[in-house]
């Protein structure tokens, strides 16, 4: 997939148009990484270090808390997500992109709305209610319309690219994962909706820090409607070329089907929440969803065959130069390292997205038994986003963005096996001190000692891998074809 790709579209009987693609749009991704770097994995390492290392907590920190995560949600993977799907959805459907100037504009409202949110935030905590701090509040205000803005046209975009589309018979490729990008739609569309409503509370109470059951709501409603479902949409088409896997020949549609459902229902006990209406049936139906959406997660992973290779694929080996000197491809997989070791990424990802979906269904059904959850559900959230949707932009953007930008290699290949080995370092250091038992800390305190320590170096670590990516992405952007 390149900037140039062109398809043929039939107009009559004797008329067939070109029809050209708008081109990648490398400053979503360069925003991206900028929002991660300064906002999301950078406070991340503050935070981290400030917990593990024991320094006093400070009346601002459920600011940067809220500020960090929204940069790592909307900055970090929201614009990956944007950036990504509008280049490649369209490609899937066969239709072009319907107001390319638009792209523009997009970037511009939700850059614009992080910043004051990533930056207003912390400094709304530290002045309180001081001489500007009523006027940093309702700058918060507008950085939820501005991001409620982008998001909007993001998605009417979308809709109005892909409206026409709906005779699945011409578009198999598409067809099979379009309930995925449709959940990915209603999930932004809340968290728009949510978002606006939450800092307009906040500003109107005087206070620093979202409500947080709207932030909760704000949060789930993203990653179960939004991040999860393009993921798995990227994957059941991308994956298979890039590893050599089978094609999807199983029921993709009612796998999504069956994830929209349970991840409706498990947004139910958020969503009454807002109105002091959570009790025992609330806390059932939560539990049977989460058992549910656990379910189907594993087995999307299974029916992938990327972990577990069931389906063997045969795949000629691509070329780039012809001749008795021409060099053979990686053993089972069409490329020749020169996007780096980015399988490695994949395949973590994908068995932190199994442990998540596991613990998903232990605690499930330890609130359907009304027992106390088994794993925390802020440890889940971080598999989720820092082992399974953080790596797996890592492993795709290195492996997509050269042909995105017409170009046959990433810079710095090198680079990416440190990556691997540095997300996963810092998944660990900050999933495990969370999950261990109190009893083997007090049984060891060198246990429990050498766990906040590695919690305090979390964040650092995840860092460093971002900095290695933003190296690796940005010199692709910067070479010549």
């Amino acid at each position: 997939m390149t900037n140039d790709t062109t398809v043929e579209k039939t107009t009559d009987a004797d008329t067939v148009l070109p029809l050209r693609h708008a081109p990648f749009r490398p400053a979503f991704p360069a925003v991206a990484l900028a929002a991660a770097i300064l906002g999301g994995f950078g406070l991340a390492g503050h935070l981290s270090a400030v917990i593990g290392f024991g320094f006093p907590l400070g009346p601002a920190f459920p600011a940067l808390v809220q500020a960090h995560g929204h940069a790592q949600l909307i900055g970090w993977a929201g614009l990956f997500v944007m950036a990504f799907s509008l280049h490649v959805v369209p490609r899937l459907a066969s239709v072009p992109l319907a107001h390319p100037r638009w792209v523009a504009a997009i970037l511009r409202l939700m850059g614009a709305g992080l910043l004051l949110r990533t930056a207003g935030q912390p400094a709304l905590a530290y002045l309180g209610a001081r001489a500007g701090g009523a006027g940093v509040g309702w700058a918060l205000v507008a950085s939820g319309l501005l991001e409620g803005a982008g998001i909007a046209v993001y998605l009417l975009l979308l809709v109005r690219s892909l409206r026409g589309t709906g005779d699945l018979r011409t578009q198999p490729a598409f067809a099979a994962v379009r309930p995925f990008f449709g959940t990915m739609i209603a999930g932004w569309l809340i968290f728009g909706v949510v978002n606006v409503i939450s800092v307009t509370d906040m500003a109107l109470r005087g206070r620093a820090v979202v409500d947080s059951t709207w932030d909760l709501l704000a949060i789930q409603s993203f990653l179960d409607l939004a991040l999860l479902p393009v993921a798995m949409a990227f994957s059941v088409r991308l994956l298979p070329m890039f590893l050599a896997l089978s094609a999807a020949f199983w029921p993709v549609r009612e796998t999504a089907y069956a994830y929209l459902a349970a991840a409706c229902l498990a947004l139910v006990a958020p969503a009454v929440a807002l109105f002091g209406l959570a009790n025992r049936s609330v806390d059932l139906l939560g539990g049977i969803a989460g058992m549910i959406k656990g379910g189907v997660i594993l087995w999307f992973t299974w029916q992938l065959d990327l972990l577990t290779r069931r389906r063997p694929v045969e795949r000629p080996a691509r070329f780039l130069q012809i001749g008795p000197a021409r060099p053979p491809t990686r053993p089972g997989l069409p490329d020749f390292g020169e996007f780096g070791r980015f399988e490695l990424l994949v395949y973590s990802a994908y068995v932190w997205l199994v442990l998540a979906a596991l613990f998903e269904m232990l605690n499930g059904w330890a609130m359907a038994q009304g027992l106390p959850l088994a794993v925390g559900e802020g440890v889940v959230r971080h598999i989720y986003l820092l082992g399974f949707i953080t790596q797996l932009i890592c492993g795709v953007s290195v492996r997509t963005l050269p042909g995105f930008l017409g170009k046959r290699a990433v810079a710095c290949p090198p680079l990416v096996a440190p990556m691997f080995w540095l997300m996963n370092a810092a998944t660990v250091l900050r999933v495990v001190p969370l999950i261990l038992p109190s009893a083997a800390k007090d049984l060891a305190p060198a246990v429990g000692q050498m766990a906040r320590v590695g919690f305090g170096l979390s964040g650092v670590v995840a860092l460093a891998a971002v900095i290695l990516l933003a190296i690796s992405l940005v010199g692709t952007m910067r070479t010549d074809r």
